[in-house]
């Protein structure tokens, strides 16, 4: 399955252009460019709120909290999108799951994001003022667990399905059928697979990223779009065994 980019690293790009300040005075320092990076990772990714307060003079838990529910949401969406039941009306797109089920979701993700496993190695000050921060991280391999036992997991699904006769409804009747009946049906049985998953969860590879963080003159704080995005990209592996 080709992956495409997702598109919530976007509104949190934004999220971090509200003019976060960092508590210090003057000018941004090495350490002040390691703490940005680990508060903005241990927010996003792991609903630890104490350090991007305590780093941040003109935010609040609530600020945080925003910022860790934009994420869980957002995979939880992108999960759906790649991993949903497929709408017959339109092969592009899939049948939403229900509210419930989209809350269980992302109650799964905060466990899944709870194993994040990066470290924030160390930073420089580059001749333009920007810092470099390499941050190591190794994948969650969640994607891949799912997919590997999707045959298995679903042949009761499967099989209780192919025993109905089809041929003798209607469009209309088979469409109702299909998004009242079987995608809630599929999306409970997605559900328990992901959450069978979690307890076996495993790490790629470590990988290497170098991002930049920025000061403008206001001492705001700032990530580029791309630097947040190629490092969310390397928080999960989405490639579930293949090329995105």
């Amino acid at each position: 399955m080709k992956m495409t980019k997702r598109i919530f690293t976007l509104a949190l790009a934004a999220g971090m252009a509200l003019s976060l300040t960092a508590c210090r005075t003057g000018g941004l320092s090495t350490d002040d460019a390691l703490k940005c990076v680990q508060v903005e990772m241990d927010t996003t990714y792991k609903g630890d709120f104490k350090g991007f307060v305590e780093f941040y003079s003109n935010v609040d838990t609530d600020d945080a909290k925003e910022q860790y529910d934009a994420n869980i949401e957002g995979e939880t969406s992108y999960f759906f999108s790649i991993a949903g039941c497929v709408d017959p009306e339109d092969q592009n797109s899939v049948v939403e799951p229900s509210e419930m089920q989209t809350v269980r979701a992302e109650k799964l993700y905060e466990q899944i994001y709870a194993k994040s496993d990066y470290t924030v190695a160390s930073a420089s000050k580059q001749d333009d003022g920007t810092f470099s921060v390499k941050v190591n991280i190794k994948p969650i391999n969640i994607l891949t667990l799912v997919m590997d036992n999707m045959e298995s997991h679903f042949a009761d699904f499967t099989a209780k399905y192919d025993a109905l006769d089809l041929d003798s409804m209607s469009d209309e009747e088979f469409l109702n059928w299909y998004r009242t009946v079987y995608a809630p049906d599929y999306y409970d049985t997605l559900l328990d697979l992901l959450e069978a998953q979690i307890p076996n969860i495993g790490y790629e590879d470590e990988r290497s990223i170098v991002i930049q963080v920025q000061q403008s003159e206001d001492g705001s704080l700032y990530i580029s779009t791309d630097d947040l995005r190629n490092l969310d990209n390397l928080i999960m592996d989405y490639s579930g065994g293949s090329e995105n």
